[in-house]
């Protein structure tokens, strides 16, 4: 059986680990789970993720629709991974999007992608509802929060996989790398109710998590509990 090598997990829970890791192709952070660097706006990365079942055939991408990340996906079906789902966490995600969403789902190896029944697609392709029970889903330990977003719907994936992970696609946002800090807040939002709903959410957020991956952003490593209840004060602070 192989061992995890725990320096260079330790490794990988850093910024500087990320940072200079190569654009385009999936790093990992944490056992069965990986991350994938897009384009760079306003000083952050677009960040999508990888969740690989314990079978370790079996995969899950998060917010990974990039033209950037297209070759990475292609290679994992080369490799022979399954890829049982693209998750998209809003509609602002798409505006990232490289081609239509039968394409990306081709190039995934007719991968489902699940979305939120309220988002505003200007896409043909028929998507799985996101937020309803669905075996695959429930494979990965998957359970869906359905938060107020910055640009129609959008949710928050959380897995039970590794004590608790949480992808908050655009709903918070790190410190950027560059930055000493390692703090989380909201995305800034043009409607104040919309603001008003997400703090509320976060607010009343009450389910553990040991790590937070957001879309841009450092992520949060090892998040005890006095550290998650700061966080989510910080999200839901009016």
């Amino acid at each position: 059986m192989k061992t995890v090598d725990k320096m260079e997990v330790l490794h990988s829970q850093t910024a500087e680990f990320i940072q200079k890791g190569e654009k385009g192709k999936f790093l990992k952070l944490i056992p069965d789970t990986f991350i994938i660097k897009g384009e760079e706006e306003n000083g952050y990365f677009n960040q999508g993720y990888a969740i690989r079942h314990l079978n370790r055939r079996d995969m899950l991408l998060i917010d990974v629709v990039e033209d950037a990340t297209k070759d990475a996906v292609k290679r994992l079906v080369e490799e022979g991974y399954n890829i049982k789902g693209i998750l998209i966490t809003c509609d602002g995600i798409l505006k990232t999007a490289y081609a239509d969403l039968k394409t990306i789902s081709e190039d995934a190896g007719g991968a489902a992608i699940y979305a939120h029944p309220r988002n505003n697609f200007k896409d043909n392709f028929k998507t799985k509802d996101i937020t309803a029970k669905d075996p695959v889903l429930t494979g990965f330990g998957i359970n869906i929060f359905d938060l107020p977003g910055s640009e129609g719907a959008s949710v928050v994936v959380y897995s039970d996989i590794n004590d608790g992970m949480l992808f908050p696609g655009d709903d918070a946002v790190g410190s950027k790398y560059d930055s000493d800090l390692r703090t989380f807040h909201r995305p800034e939002k043009k409607n104040d109710n919309n603001d008003y709903g997400l703090a509320e959410s976060w607010a009343a957020f009450d389910t553990p998590f040991t790590y937070l991956f957001p879309r841009k952003g450092k992520p949060g490593f090892n998040l005890e509990e006095g550290h998650q209840i700061d966080i989510l004060n910080s999200l839901g602070k009016s």
